[in-house]
């Protein structure tokens, strides 16, 4: 799976449950950020156990396609 895909996999998860009592773009919108924060909690963790920089590149690929949704 590609960065982009991720991301937009991440963001998608979220929005049906940000819906509820928010507009269409505030739903969005905290969804991004959602998405987000399990992305830096991913990279922390990964960073601890010191897994291999692929891992590691790839999440940061994911947050910056986050940013662009």
């Amino acid at each position: 799976m590609k960065a982009k895909e991720k991301a937009k996999e991440l963001v998608k998860q979220y929005e049906p449950l940000l819906y509820q009592g928010y507009g269409d773009l505030d739903g969005y919108n905290i969804a991004k950020k959602c998405a987000l924060i399990c992305v830096d909690e991913v990279y922390e963790i990964v960073g601890q156990i010191e897994q291999d920089c692929k891992y590691s590149n790839f999440l940061v690929d994911v947050e910056q396609e986050i940013n662009k949704l």
